[in-house]
């Protein structure tokens, strides 16, 4: 992939690293072709994305995130972002995750799922509450209820960096809060995102997390980053949709 990046084509290159990543199709079969731990550096987990696209087999979720990474590494101007969420059926809860892009002033996702509806969106969505209430539409559409989103900080464009990747920045309840409270933490991601750097937003949520631990009582009921991070296999397949 070329640079510097035009915007008059950028979509159309997000849509041939879909439609690569598409191809590699997803995996039914069970099993763990590639291990992704992670808390990694990005550097260990960008090798992965080499193994991937050198032994070309069937990926999950998670994997096609840390090969979206890899492929859109050297699009300088994009801001890429981890989204997961946690979603219900039948009293059973189903992970899944994909990657948050913004340009330009319009949010889009990469990504791959059992579902068309909920890997990749067109870079086309003014807002990131208009993407991730589209994301939430496509679960419904599934007979899912989504009950959590974690949005992660950018991932940095560097590929050697020895950095690990913040899976979880800002947590988002729709069923707990209003559409109101859920448009103002959009928006409130979406200026950090706009305005600071990945390391002044990693800062700012360290002072805030250290200033909540300070308090009588401020840390309970409250975990770590680390706490939810867990191996690619360890999560369950969504079942007829993820």
């Amino acid at each position: 992939i070329s640079r510097p990046l035009n915007p008059s084509n950028f979509p159309e290159k997000l849509w041939l690293i879909q439609k690569y990543m598409s191809e590699l199709q997803y995996d039914y079969t069970g099993l763990q072709f590639f291990e992704i731990r992670k808390n990694r550096p990005l550097c260990r987990l960008m090798d992965v994305a080499k193994t991937i696209i050198k032994e070309s087999l069937p990926i999950k979720c998670l994997e096609a995130v840390i090969l979206s990474i890899y492929l859109t590494s050297d699009l300088s101007g994009v801001n890429r972002f981890p989204v997961a969420f946690r979603s219900k059926f039948e009293g059973e809860t189903y992970k899944h995750i994909v990657l948050g892009v913004y340009y330009n002033g319009r949010f889009g996702a990469l990504g791959l799922s059992r579902r068309n509806t909920l890997m990749y969106k067109e870079l086309r969505f003014k807002t990131l509450l208009d993407l991730l209430n589209h994301y939430i539409s496509s679960y419904k559409d599934c007979c899912h209820t989504v009950d959590r989103i974690k949005l992660g900080l950018p991932v940095s464009h560097d590929k050697q960096s020895m950095e690990s990747i913040l899976w979880k920045y800002m947590v988002i309840r729709p069923g707990r809060v209003s559409h109101k409270e859920f448009s103002q933490q959009c928006d409130t991601f979406s200026r950090q995102l706009r305005g600071q750097t990945a390391h002044q937003m990693k800062y700012a949520k360290q002072s805030r997390d250290a200033a909540m631990e300070q308090r009588p009582g401020g840390n309970s009921g409250t975990t770590s980053d680390s706490s939810d991070i867990t191996n690619g296999s360890g999560s369950k397949a969504l079942k007829n949709s993820r």
